[in-house]
């Protein structure tokens, strides 16, 4: 004679905080976690993102080089390579491990509000308000 499987639980959110990091960088205007969900980048008013250990909660790297605030940030799905858009109107693609602008795009003329990936990291994708 067979039992019946017991019914799966219902996911749940978190019932308690974890951890608050302390950014710094004025009004925070996205949060993503790696595709790995170790680390955290948010991006803020004062130009810059950062990078941070979710373990830990201490920042690991901050990357400079937008003129007005950041907007949105995504990552690849290797963790290699983020892209990041600005009021400035730019999209910057980044180099994860030396912090350093691998290409920056311009052609938007508005600021650029949001930005992303596709599956295989080969594609950016940005939207903004353009008239």
């Amino acid at each position: 004679m067979a039992f019946p499987q017991p019914r799966p639980q219902a996911s749940q959110l978190p019932q308690h905080l974890l951890r608050t990091v302390e950014c710094q960088q004025g009004a925070v205007r996205a949060v993503r976690f790696n595709a790995d969900g170790n680390y955290v980048l948010t991006c803020g008013s004062d130009k810059s993102l950062k990078l941070w250990s979710v373990r830990r909660g201490l920042m690991v790297k901050t990357y400079t080089g937008h003129g007005y605030e950041v907007l949105d940030v995504d990552r690849s799905y290797d963790n290699s390579q983020l892209c990041s858009c600005s009021s400035d109107k730019t999209v910057i693609l980044w180099d994860v491990a030396s912090g350093q602008v691998t290409r920056r795009l311009r052609g938007h003329a508005g600021k650029v509000n949001c930005v992303q990936f596709n599956e295989e990291a080969t594609v950016m994708l940005s939207g903004s308000i353009d008239f």
